[in-house]
């Protein structure tokens, strides 16, 4: 029975760089479907299934190849402890709640807030899974992965191709009719993927095209096209910081590719010095426009309810709260409606200002804030249901994944979470700083930019911590950096300072 295990075992290692491949692959795939979904007006239980599915498998395959099971029963077992108090801490404000005052209950928001949760769990599921892979594969796998998020952006340049072609862009900015997004179901986590996967794929073809520069040309092309042409600030900011990442760690690592590090840096400068022309730009400049209005209709109502207050003589305090009623209630009804006029008032200080006032992003915040005042210490430790963030016809989920974690994970929540990436950031602090000219290498600077952008998305959006397709890269970043820093062989060439270049050779499989 243990010799069919093992004939097993060893079938399933020498497939791993292909079910990898496939197992990125099929992420756009998914999307699409997702997409496509929402437009016929159906749920996404079908492709939620698909990746709860696909979880289980990969978790299955990693524990039975693992040389390590400790550790997954480990992550197991502290998965599991939290998911318990976290459902105690939702069964004590069910119980405690009466049913005209909380809307979004009952067994479906129950699910939803199990899905949910379970979305955040896939990272470090994902993440352990990634790295036995890595291990059992060596460079295989891991050049598995490169061509994998080459192929993905490729397939996502041509969804977008075909999109606008058959007039089926949905736009990144629906509203305004701006950006490609292609047909894919959710514009954030769209951002957060381009960002994590245009810098990883121009690199590797950079890295593999040096006898033939069209290709690592077209590529680079490609993938500023598609970030510029996406249109959101950070899909903007991901132009420069892999133009500039991947320009440095090119003059650091390897100046002889001169025409790369031109290349970059030119495709780079077309994209800034086209800014003004750019749908990231024209959003910006219609959401100005919009607020300079916004602002005048603030104006009047607060000058409107001012002389109706000084008509009925009221002064001080209740003058200086009246004058506000009107704009609060039409910009913050939701708040006012469930937490008072006065409450709301206090918490934003009084103010007219439109770019607090008018923020849906400070909405969502605020009301957020407020519930947490009113939550058990219980909720405040492992967090509040999903369905909390409803109220009546407003949607308060915030717009912000670490303050989301917060929110409906809790404060142990949101420290388990940190502290598990902040292990990978001091692995990278500790590798520079005990060798930086060996793990400093052409493919670690573009890991490292896909890391930070992730990151930066997910301070910035609620798209990727909670988003199962944003957040599978993501894990596959993390994997990735672990592999290059605690797994990977380097030759042990000295240099004239007595450190080691970046060439590698695959660890032994039996790890």
């Amino acid at each position: 029975m243990n010799e069919r295990a093992l004939q097993s075992n060893g079938s399933l290692v020498s497939r791993l760089p292909q079910l990898m491949m496939a197992l990125i692959l099929l992420q756009p795939v998914l999307d699409i479907l997702s997409f496509w979904q929402d437009q016929a007006g159906a749920d996404n239980t079908l492709t939620l299934a698909l990746r709860f599915g696909m979880l289980l498998v990969v978790a299955l395959a990693g524990f039975c190849l693992s040389g390590r099971k400790r550790i997954y029963v480990a992550l197991a077992l502290v998965l599991l402890g939290f998911g318990l108090c976290h459902a105690a801490a939702v069964i004590q404000v069910d119980l405690q709640t009466l049913p005209g005052e909380r809307e979004a209950t009952g067994f479906w928001m129950l699910l939803s807030d199990f899905a949910n949760y379970v979305r955040v769990a896939q990272i470090p599921v994902f993440t352990l899974c990634f790295i036995t892979f890595l291990k059992r594969s060596g460079e295989k796998g891991f050049a598995a992965i490169e061509r994998s998020f080459l192929l993905v952006l490729l397939i996502v340049a041509a969804v977008e191709v075909v999109s606008v072609l058959t007039g089926t862009n949905p736009y990144t900015y629906p509203n305004k009719s701006l950006g490609i997004l292609g047909w894919f179901y959710f514009a954030n986590s769209q951002s957060a993927i381009l960002s994590m996967i245009v810098p990883v794929a121009i690199m590797a073809a950079i890295r593999k095209g040096t006898s033939r520069w069209i290709q690592p040309l077209c590529i680079c092309v490609l993938g500023f096209a598609v970030l510029y042409c996406f249109g959101t600030r950070l899909s903007f900011a991901a132009i420069g910081a892999t133009g500039v990442g991947l320009a440095f760690t090119l003059f650091v690592t390897n100046r002889k590719q001169k025409g790369a590090i031109a290349m970059l840096l030119v495709c780079t400068a077309v994209c800034v010095g086209t800014v003004f022309q750019s749908p990231m730009y024209e959003n910006q400049s219609r959401v100005a426009e919009n607020a300079v209005r916004k602002q005048a209709y603030i104006d009047t109502l607060v000058a409107g309810d001012e002389a109706w207050a000084r008509d009925y003589g009221l002064t001080g305090e209740a003058l200086e709260r009246q004058r506000l009623v009107g704009a609060y209630h039409f910009y913050l009804g939701g708040l006012v409606e469930k937490y008072g006029i006065s409450r709301v008032i206090d918490l934003y200080d009084g103010t007219t200002d439109v770019s607090e006032l008018a923020n849906v992003r400070t909405a969502k915040r605020s009301y957020c804030e407020l519930m947490l005042e009113d939550s058990p210490l219980l909720s405040r430790l492992f967090g509040l249901e999903l369905g909390d963030m409803r109220y009546r016809t407003w949607n308060y989920d915030v717009e912000n994944d670490f303050y989301g974690i917060y929110v409906l994970c809790g404060l142990v929540g949101l420290g388990l979470l940190s502290a598990f990436f902040l292990y990978f950031f001091l692995l990278i602090v500790k590798a520079l700083l005990r060798n930086a000219k060996k793990y400093y290498t052409s493919e670690a600077g573009a890991w490292g930019v896909a890391l930070v952008m992730a990151m930066l998305h997910a301070f910035a959006t609620a798209g990727i911590l909670r988003r199962p397709n944003a957040s599978f890269y993501l894990s596959v970043v993390l994997a990735v950096i672990y592999y290059l820093v605690k797994l990977r062989r380097y030759k042990e060439t000295k240099t004239q300072a007595g450190k080691f270049p970046a060439g590698t050779y695959r660890k032994d499989a039996s790890q």
